[in-house]
């Protein structure tokens, strides 16, 4: 039996939604505030969050801010319940991390399938990840025409074998550190596989993501600035972090090549 999280503040309409949901063969547990699911957070596993973005402590936003934070990756698909309909919430909500959004008053069909519909896709996301992480590291490689994924889309991490969704725009720079890699993410967090950069560079999608030299892959989107350093080296500073890189003339205009001018 899956397990649902239900955040909302109006307790009849939580009622109502806990009852629709238990029909349909999920558990489901409530909070009427972010603290409160916060607490059921840390005593339970969920499969799926439902959140109001209007609750009574924090917000929706701020509280899917923490839970980025918190979890990572690791946290359950993420759909925002709420009459705000106006598009800049449903923009707002999706750039932080929300897998859907539906506005009140929505029909049982369009809930149930949305729920279905995310459970689906993180279901797909684990056979796909695993099966390609249980092949010999020498198949991981890059190999003509192996499929790049897409930047909305997200990779399996086995972390201390504890299975972990990775948004792939959360990601900013990946380090090379012998036969692992440390991914360095939006929410400052660390993360260390099992995974070569070779690999990383094969899938990760290549007008994003570029190999600046043999050590790291950043991500261009978190490109704050590029600035000369010396006679041949610039110094890349990323966004959110303040981590600086020292990068040769070449990969200088290999990045200035894909995301302008920024030359100093």
């Amino acid at each position: 039996m899956k397990k649902v999280l239900l955040i909302e503040d109006n307790i009849l309409l939580a009622e109502n939604i806990q009852s629709l949901l238990e029909e349909e063969n999920f558990a489901v547990l409530y909070a009427a505030c972010s603290g409160e699911a916060i607490e059921l957070l840390k005593k339970n596993e969920f499969e799926i969050i439902l959140c109001d973005i209007m609750l009574p402590d924090q917000d929706g936003f701020e509280l899917i801010r923490n839970l980025q934070m918190n979890y990572g990756s690791k946290m359950p698909p993420f759909i925002f319940l709420t009459a705000k309909t106006q598009r800049a919430y449903q923009r707002k909500g999706m750039e932080l991390g929300a897998d859907d959004y539906l506005t009140k008053p929505f029909t049982r069909d369009e809930l149930i399938n949305s729920i279905n519909t995310q459970l689906t896709k993180r279901a797909s996301i684990i056979g796909s990840s695993l099966k390609s992480q249980s092949e010999p590291e020498e198949h991981n490689t890059s190999t003509p025409g192996k499929k790049e994924l897409t930047y909305d889309g997200y990779i399996f991490i086995n972390e201390k074998n504890s299975p972990a969704f990775l948004p792939l725009k959360n990601i900013i720079l990946i380090r090379s550190m012998k036969d692992y890699t440390q991914i360095h993410l939006k929410s400052r967090n660390k993360l260390l596989v099992r995974r070569t950069l070779e690999n990383w560079e094969s899938i990760l999608p290549s007008n994003y993501f570029v190999r600046i030299h043999r050590q790291s892959i950043i991500n261009l989107e978190y490109v704050e600035k590029i600035e000369h350093d010396t006679s041949y080296t610039y110094r890349v500073t990323m966004k959110d972090t303040g981590i600086i890189i020292k990068i040769s003339q070449r990969y200088a205009r290999k990045i200035k090549k894909t995301i302008g001018n920024y030359m100093k």
